[in-house]
Parts: structure tokens; sequence; C-alpha cells
């Protein structure tokens, strides 16, 4: 009983609202619908040709400082190009030469350091930091190694936060500009009189979202670049950390020889 009621309940409700929907859409064709079809006149109006120049120009005094973020990022994106470049980061072969100017390890390590120090290069300061180390032993290269990989990954990384800064400041800077001009397009619209109110609303409108398409015109291509550049350093660190235990493999395969060298000749002094 129960059921069949809340079915009839259901029922009504959706005639009801198929009902009133009805109603509001014959409501609609009546005031669309011209009273006058014969006098009917259709006018096209075609909006005035204007350049790309012409349309930034209409953002008002914000374009200012999105122009100046944009030539920030532009300068950011080509000193990071030019800097994150695999030769300066990874010269091909560098560590193939270290080893056949040191072929004994640590026996060479004078002129490995040499090698390093003419050819600069974050992969050659990692090395050369783990060379002076030898003497002390493997846990001291290894710290030395991980220690300068670790400025070396700061370096790679500079510039970084200030081009993803440009990223969040443009939006933020063309969302600011629109504010205003809407903020302005309405006080003008409430204070003029007659007709042509919302041909001056939709004018102020239309001239605000110029800012905020400035804004996303900057920012989504210097957020690209960021990605592309984080995405680059990674995968250069991936590599050298790769090379840093080639590195040890070589260079510290002297260590436990030496030590047991070295105690054995401190136990033979202690025994005389």
């Amino acid at each position: 009983m129960k059921k069949s009621i809340r079915v009839s309940i259901l029922l009504l409700a959706f005639v009801a609202v198929a009902l009133l929907f009805q109603s509001f859409s014959k409501m609609a064709q009546a005031q669309t619908r011209p009273a006058t079809p014969a006098t009917q006149t259709t006018v096209v109006t075609h909006p005035p040709d204007i350049t790309f120049l012409q349309l930034l120009l209409k953002g008002g005094w914000i374009m200012i400082p999105i122009g100046i973020a944009s030539m920030i990022g532009l300068g950011l994106i080509l000193e990071r190009t030019v800097a994150l470049r695999r030769s300066s980061i990874i010269p091909r072969r560098f560590l193939r030469d270290l080893k056949k100017i040191a072929p004994e390890g640590a026996e060479n390590r004078e002129a490995a350091l040499r090698y390093c120090r003419e050819h600069p290069s974050p992969i050659s300061r990692i090395m050369a930091a783990g060379l002076r180390k030898l003497p002390q032993g493997q846990a001291a290269v290894e710290r030395a190694v991980e220690d300068s990989g670790g400025v070396e990954v700061q370096r790679l990384r500079h510039n970084m936060r200030m081009i993803y800064g440009l990223t969040v400041i443009t939006p933020m800077l063309g969302l600011l500009g629109t504010v205003s001009g809407m903020i302005e397009a309405f006080r003008i619209t409430a204070s003029a009189e007659g007709l042509g109110k919302a041909e001056l609303l939709a004018k102020g409108i239309y001239e605000a979202l110029v800012c905020t398409y400035a804004g996303l015109l900057v920012a989504i291509p210097i957020l690209l670049v960021y990605y592309f550049f984080i995405r680059k350093i990674e995968r250069y660190v991936s590599e050298m950390n790769e090379l840093s235990i080639e590195f040890a493999d070589h260079f510290l395969n002297y260590a436990p020889q030496r030590s047991l060298q070295a105690n054995y000749e401190t136990a033979l002094k202690a025994e005389l």
C-alpha cells in the first residue's frame, strides 16, 4: 500500500514538473516572438578589425606590469636555456677521459684533479670534491660527493623559483585589471543617462577581460617552459648520480687494500 502511494506521488510530481516546463517554454516563445513579423528587421553589424597590439592596449595601465613580467620571464628563460645545456653540465666522455688519465685510480689523483680543474662543469666539481677526500677513506669521499652534488643541484635550480613566481603573478595581475575594469564599467553604466547602457557595459567588460587574457597569455607558456626545465634538471641529477657511482667504483677500489696494508704496517711496527 505504502509503495503504491509513493509511486502515485512520484507520478504526480513528474506530471507537475512537465506541465510547468511546458508552460515556461510557451511563455519564452511568446516573449521572443515578434508582434509584427511584417515590420521585423535584422541588423547585422560587424565589429571593426583591430590588431593584436591595439587589443592589448585596451587593457589599460595593468598591461604595463604584465608586459614587464613577460620581458623578465623571457630573459630568465634564455638564461636557463644557455645554463642548462648538456655540454656545460655533463660533458660527453668526461668520466671516460678521467679514467684514462687515472687508470690506476687513486695513484693518479693529482692528474685527475688537474683534469677536473681544466674542464669546469657541475660533474667535474663533484668528482674533484671526491678526489680531494680520497686519502681520508670511502666514507669521506661519499660525504664529499653528496655535499658537492647538493650544491650543484641548487645551482641548476637557480632562477627557477622566479620563473614559477611569474606564472603565479601574471594571472593575478590580469585578474586585478579585469576586476578594476569591471568596477569602472559598472560605475560608468550606472551614471549614464538614457539609452545605450547595455552597450556601455558590454564595451567595459570586453576591455576589462583583455587583462585576464594577457595575464594567461604570458603565464601559460612560462609554466610550460618551467616544467620542461624541471624535467631536464631531474634527468641531469639522475645521470650525475649514476656517474658518481661509477666514479666511486673506479677510484675507491684501492681503499680496502690500502687500509689492510696500513694496518699490517702498524701491527708490524708494534711488534718491533
